[in-house]
């Protein structure tokens, strides 16, 4: 495992799990969401993001953990040895994004840039947002996922207890 992809839903916990794999490995984390968002929430082209992303997975070693662009999963899933998508449920979601948006009064988000907090009184928009990803990109993604069981590692991990199932595995 030296380059891995995590994706799934907003909340769903990508970049909780790649940090925590970084610590049992040493291996970098890149975080799309502070290549895709720049000060209060201005998306970056696709064109710079692109050029960013193939940056990224030119490297040897690397966790990119994120959704952002559909023009380069097919990239990120064949220069990645390990792909894990967590498949947590929407409400769980749901609930860890208003958690997160309360967390955000407190301290930033280290996870985005600078200037690009959750507020909570959009929390709406981005409940819209979960259930956009699970009605309209879960199912793409899970397809491109079957396309590369036979070549990589694959882990669809649909619990905590999956999830840390994992994390114990690769304590060994």
């Amino acid at each position: 495992m030296k380059r891995i992809v995590v994706f799934g839903n907003a909340a769903s916990g990508k970049s909780t799990l790649s940090m925590k794999i970084k610590e049992l490995t040493g291996i970098p984390v890149y975080h799309l969401d502070k290549i895709l968002w720049k000060k209060n929430w201005k998306r970056t082209s696709e064109e710079e993001f692109i050029d960013k992303h193939k940056e990224i997975i030119n490297k040897e070693e690397w966790i990119l953990e994120g959704v952002a662009y559909k023009s380069t999963y097919k990239d990120r899933f064949e220069a990645a040895d390990t792909i894990i998508y967590l498949d947590t449920p929407v409400e769980i979601c749901k609930e860890r994004a208003v958690q997160r948006a309360h967390e955000d009064l407190d301290r930033p988000n280290p996870f985005v840039n600078k200037g690009c907090p959750y507020p909570v009184e959009l929390i709406d928009k981005q409940h819209e947002v979960i259930d956009l990803y699970h009605n309209e990109y879960r199912m793409l993604i899970l397809e491109m996922i079957e396309n590369y069981k036979k070549q990589k590692k694959v882990f669809h991990l649909i619990n905590d207890e999956e999830v840390n199932k994992l994390l114990e595995a690769l304590k060994l």
